[in-house]
């Protein structure tokens, strides 16, 4: 059985946001699971006075904070002052700790277009797309003399990203500027994909005949979909739809309807997730 843990502080009223993470934090050991759980995204900027003043005013910690800001008005390094707030809380094992802290010394010295690569590589795998898109703006228009290679990758998750919020239009477009600035067969593969999602299927074979180097992307391109929809045969969604028809055939409406109201919600909660920050730019 687990150590039980006792929790410091006070509840907060007002949540702290974590803008690198973006994830809002209720107590001071959600600050530390955050802390320890996402090291690499921390920087400098992130532990200055309105955490400390939070940690103070919404999680009575007074004893914490004014130590955390004397060590930052004598410029310690940001390592130090999460290894205080881990050791403080002790929320977290020493491995734990010691491991934090080892990240966060390392991320000290590496630059800020190394960390905000990591940063939007991070949120993109989160699905926090909003994030992640302006993570990779900064990169695009602020990195002196970007590598092509990197150039296309950025634009290739990109791709991805808007593929995901079934803007295929946009999503066509960032992979063929991958495929320009890398010659990357899978870039050009999903560009077509993004096409093909966006046409209907006569629109889509005009569009092969138009372009004969299209022909034998399209051909790989066919095989990888049928074997997806074979997965997607076998997985537990498409299970879940057979059920459905099946309750419909027998009659059974009040769990038809029950099921598809909690599968549309479940769908409705992910999309909210993945666009909660804003809109995209288009």
């Amino acid at each position: 059985m687990s150590r039980p843990i006792l929790c410091m502080g006070t509840y907060a009223k007002e949540p702290y946001n974590i803008e690198r993470i973006g994830r809002n934090v209720y107590c001071i050991e959600e600050l530390c699971y955050c802390i320890v759980q996402n090291a690499f995204l921390f920087d400098e900027e992130s532990f200055d006075r309105e955490l400390f003043d939070w940690i103070d005013y919404e999680c009575s910690l007074t004893r914490l904070a004014d130590e955390l800001r004397s060590m930052s008005a004598k410029h310690c390094s940001m390592a130090s002052i999460a290894g205080t707030i881990l050791d403080y809380v002790g929320y977290n094992s020493k491995e734990e700790v010691d491991r934090t802290e080892e990240i966060l010394r390392a991320n000290a010295g590496m630059d800020i277009y190394k960390k905000r690569l990591a940063r939007a590589e991070f949120l993109m795998k989160s699905e926090k797309f909003a994030m992640a898109f302006r993570e990779y703006e900064f990169l695009l228009n602020n990195t002196p003399d970007i590598d092509r290679k990197l150039r296309a990758m950025i634009e290739h998750n990109e791709g991805v990203m808007y593929a995901k919020l079934f803007l295929f239009d946009l999503a066509a477009g960032m992979f063929k500027k991958a495929y320009e600035d890398d010659h990357n067969y899978e870039s050009y593969l999903q560009y077509l994909s993004a096409v093909r999602m966006g046409l209907t299927d006569k629109e889509y074979v005009s569009f092969i005949a138009e372009n004969e180097d299209a022909y034998e992307a399209s051909l790989e391109l066919e095989k990888r979909m049928s074997e997806a929809s074979e997965l997607y045969g076998a997985g537990n969604e498409n299970l879940l739809l057979k059920s459905l028809l099946v309750y419909k055939a027998e009659g059974k409406m009040h769990e038809y309807y029950e099921k598809v109201g909690n599968l549309t919600e479940e769908l409705k909660d992910d999309y909210r997730f993945t666009v909660k920050e804003k809109n995209v730019s288009r």
